[in-house]
């Protein structure tokens, strides 16, 4: 099941000889991100298996539809030691509710790095002096909550132009006592799991820990911002499939 890396690759050739075939040697923010091959349990030879790929450059996500659609529809398809016959390829829209509460989950785990310089503002005492550690159970749900948003605004921002630095204002300072509106986008999280994987990087295997939540949201939150979460992915490595965002409703008729 170690097949991020694989995914990416996957991707990365149905883009070759286009306009973003550049992203493959791209450092920083790719503005992609893909779910599980789903159901996500053991698979034997005739099992029926979904993929979805989401960004929120439609250009992008038109130019895969068609690179599938055209050339290997009904093709075998490499994903490691796996092999898939494309079946079917569509395309879908989701948005955010314009009013009502809402939901998002993590489909797949959100890595979020902390720099060595936040520790004590988070009050971290990691065992050696690690340049960063990735978030884990026993740190502060509110470090994780305002790295996780910091990390969503330089993305927003490199990827719109958009000036959100108003938003952002001065730096944030850690609250012990409560959330805040003026502090964080994510003030209703829930925390499902912690998990540790192994992902193929640089040429070889890194561990690394992430963690799946569910977000709550109320209607008066920066709907831009959650439906460009929503797009891209959320926390870091949204390109090597980490960070992947479902939207589920929390009333009928969403």
């Amino acid at each position: 099941m170690q097949y991020h890396y694989h995914l990416q690759g996957f991707i990365y050739g149905l883009l070759k000889d286009s306009k973003y075939s550049y992203l493959h040697d791209k450092g920083g923010y790719k503005f992609f991100c893909f779910s599980n091959i789903f159901p996500a349990y053991h698979i034997k030879r005739g099992d029926v298996r979904t993929l979805i790929i989401s960004s929120p450059d439609e250009a992008l996500i038109d130019h895969l539809f068609g690179k599938i659609n055209g050339q290997i529809m009904q093709r075998e398809v490499n994903v490691g030691c796996m092999q898939f016959n494309v079946g079917s390829v569509d395309k879908i829209n989701i948005c955010i509710p314009s009013s009502k509460p809402f939901s998002l989950i993590t489909g797949t785990p959100i890595i979020v790095r902390i720099p060595r310089e936040k520790y004590i503002q988070y009050d971290i005492k990691p065992k050696w002096d690690y340049e960063y550690v990735y978030w884990r159970a026993e740190y502060p749900i509110l470090s994780f909550a305002i790295q996780l948003e910091s990390n969503l605004i330089k993305k927003y921002i490199s990827y719109s132009g958009y000036d959100l630095e108003p938003r952002v204002g001065k730096e944030k300072q850690y609250d012990k006592e409560s959330f805040h509106p003026s502090l964080t986008l994510f003030q209703k999280c829930t925390l499902k799991k912690q998990v540790s994987t192994k992902i193929l990087m640089n040429g070889f295997d890194q561990t690394v820990i992430g963690s799946v939540w569910k977000f709550d949201f109320e209607g008066w939150e920066d709907k831009k911002l959650v439906q460009f979460a929503l797009d891209t992915g959320l926390g870091e490595r949204n390109s090597l499939g980490f960070g992947f965002t479902n939207l589920i409703g929390l009333h009928d008729g969403l």
